[in-house]
């Protein structure tokens, strides 16, 4: 549980985050140790994606529950790309996104050490070029944080072995939810010296539900004689039900994938098994023992420091809690189970190195301005968050970021008919004054919310798609 901070006298402002592709966590140095900050929901992470609310605020970290359509995910993936994402109808750089991630870490850490925070060190995967670093400060920036440092995770994994740890040379095994760290490092009188590293910036937990996905999919087309796997919407969907289901296989044998309503005719109920799961991942993980053997082998060449130098392996990143992966590390290393470090929380160990290393810097009173031509684009992105004031004396309501209208397509709409609600949404946003088709858009939605039977619900979508063609024509 989370710790009062009125039982601390002073918090140093200067917070560590591990901005993570599938998770996030901040954490700050009470004077004695690095607390990590606990959400409102009291999680220490805090879920990497963002999305939009029905009054058209962006929600970051805990998107609207249920609506895999109204999410960017794994955005962390894409930094430095230049490729650009659709968020709220427009086009927006991976850094936009990470932006709102960082917004709402800084804010559950003001609102924690009640205090306002103007400095962080970040973390960034070993692998990462120049591109993504830069990008990730860019974000910060947006954010209104002063970078102090961008530090390599397995270094900030590492920090934590510094307090922890007696002295000693560790791999540091690093599988979060889209990118894998490998690492030697040497500990000692609180330093850590990196010896080597090797890893993959495209590998990660985020593979593993990809796989699952093409599972059920396979399942989908076997039974129902229907190749869904075109239709990015029902994708996302599978994929928000296999994250949850892949969780469960980490304390279940077996487990059921329950996908009501993909389209008019199609529900699905697909089982799936912790053996059969581990067989999907088998060659991902076998990819990681050989990034984990390449760091090894760069610490021997330039280091001398081979196997039989390595004191213990420190597992950090969420997604070394599946079982199999720890003992398929124990196997490959022929080591028994003990020397395999799993006290230490996988999801809070970064975070943690980061708010260690952030104690040697100090605060700035202020923040310190975005590099140039983010000013306003910070503006824009933190008015879209802020949640609107409206008082009893208001002369007007509060504007919202989208124009009023009708609610978009829900998460469950039929494939068979999304296309079309999503052009009707779109049409009625541009001009709600089309009765016909307000009225059998909203007696469709209605439908649709309300898990009417397949058959209303087609012959509601084809009122729907009648009513467009006459209106759009």
């Amino acid at each position: 549980m989370t710790e009062h901070p009125d039982a601390y006298p002073s918090f140093h402002r200067v917070v560590g985050i591990d901005l993570g592709t599938s998770s996030c966590a901040i954490s700050v140095w009470d004077g004695a140790k690095p607390l990590v900050v606990r959400g409102p929901t009291g999680a220490a992470t805090m879920p990497a994606s963002v999305g939009q609310d029905r009054s058209g605020h962006v929600v970051a970290g805990a998107p609207p529950a249920g609506d895999p359509e109204n999410v960017i995910a794994g955005i962390k993936r894409r930094l430095g790309s230049g490729q650009q994402v659709r968020f709220r109808g427009r086009a927006c750089l991976p850094r936009d996104i990470c932006a709102y991630l960082l917004i709402e870490l800084k804010r559950q850490a003001e609102t924690f050490i009640g205090e306002p925070i103007h400095d962080a060190v970040i973390t960034v995967s070993a692998a990462a070029g120049e591109a993504q670093r830069r990008a990730l400060r860019e974000a910060a920036g947006l954010a209104q944080l002063n970078v102090r440092r961008l530090v390599e995770d397995p270094v900030a994994a590492a920090m934590v072995l510094g307090v922890d740890a007696p002295p000693g040379t560790y791999a540091i095994y690093d599988l979060g939810g889209g990118t894998f760290d490998a690492s030697v490092v040497r500990v000692a009188d609180g330093t850590v010296d990196v010896l080597g590293t090797a890893g993959d910036q495209l590998l990660g937990g985020d593979d593993f539900d990809e796989l699952i996905v093409g599972y059920v999919l396979r399942r989908i087309r076997e039974r129902h004689h229907v190749d869904l796997g075109q239709d990015l919407a029902i994708r996302r969907r599978i994929r928000w039900e296999a994250e949850i289901r892949k969780r469960e296989l980490s304390e279940a044998e077996t487990t059921t994938l329950e996908l009501p309503r993909l389209t008019a005719t199609v529900s699905a109920s697909v089982p799936l098994s912790r053996r059969a799961f581990e067989a999907m991942i088998e060659p991902d993980v076998q990819r990681s023992l050989d990034l984990l053997s390449e760091a090894i082998a760069a610490a021997r060449t330039v280091h001398g420091v081979g196997w039989a130098d390595i004191d213990q392996v420190v597992l950090a990143g969420g997604s070394t809690r599946i079982p199999a992966l720890r003992d398929r590390l124990a196997a490959y290393l022929g080591w028994g189970a003990a020397r395999i470090r799993t006290d230490l929380d996988p999801d809070e160990l970064v975070a943690r190195g980061a708010g260690l290393v952030a104690r040697d810097y100090e605060p700035a009173s202020l923040f310190e301005g975005s590099p140039v031509g983010l000013l306003s684009a910070s503006l824009r992105l933190r008015a879209e968050m802020a949640v609107p004031e409206v008082g009893p004396d208001a002369e007007e309501p509060a504007e919202t970021p989208d124009p009023p209208g009708p609610a978009g397509p829900p998460a469950e709409t039929p494939a068979d008919f999304r296309r079309t609600a999503e052009a009707t949404y779109m049409l009625l946003l541009q001009n709600s004054h089309l009765g016909g088709l307000a009225s059998a858009y909203s007696a469709f939605i209605t439908a649709v919310q309300a898990a009417a039977p397949d058959v209303r619900l087609a012959e509601l979508g084809q009122a729907l798609a009648a009513e467009y063609r006459r209106h759009s024509g």
